[in-house]
């Protein structure tokens, strides 16, 4: 899988072949095809192992918090420390999204881990209302744009931050965010 992200980080899905990630990850052909029978195949498991990856540390994160603001902003802040930790990740989505546009089986795989990880949200905004933490909200449209900001760190692989890193978007949408959920305390 290394090999591959390496490829497509590279060349793009459209450049890259299967001899490069053969070449990359130092294998014989015939080992590669013994798993996977295209190029495609490579990249939608790929996206599986993210997925498998990602949810293991979402989970990781999200254990022990005392309630659905910090699990919010947990969440946040496990995102941006993989943006950290690897941009790369990040800059294939971007790749991958456009796939998605053209194939439909990439669309339906990304299709498939949005609609889980958009769960895991919702879950946690049921939570919260459910304590009477948060404001009575639409738990389906305040985890997608929850999603959607989180979604934001893409942007800072592409584009001039003007200033602005990635950690401090975050911050600062985070509170936005929360703030505008939380309920007000009578005092």
């Amino acid at each position: 899988m290394n090999a591959a992200q390496a490829v497509v980080v590279s060349k793009g899905y459209d450049q890259s072949r299967m001899d490069d990630i053969v070449e990359k990850a130092q294998l014989s052909k015939g080992a590669i095809y013994w798993y996977y029978k295209s190029k495609k195949d490579v990249y939608l498991s790929l996206i599986d192992y993210w997925f498998n990856e990602y949810s293991e540390g979402v989970l990781r994160c999200l254990e022990n918090k005392d309630n659905s603001s910090d699990q919010l902003r947990s969440l946040f802040e496990y995102f941006v420390d993989q943006f950290d930790q690897n941009p790369d990740t990040f800059k294939i989505m971007v790749e991958f999204w456009r796939t998605s546009g053209l194939d439909p089986d990439f669309n339906d795989k990304l299709q498939e881990i949005y609609s889980q990880f958009l769960e895991y949200i919702i879950d946690i905004i049921k939570d919260g209302i459910d304590s009477g933490e948060f404001k009575e909200v639409d738990p389906r449209i305040t985890a997608l744009s929850i999603l959607i900001n989180i979604e934001g760190i893409h942007w800072f692989t592409l584009f001039d931050k003007s200033g602005v890193e990635a950690h401090e978007y975050i911050n600062t949408i985070s509170n936005f965010i929360l703030n505008g959920l939380k309920k007000k305390s009578d005092t």
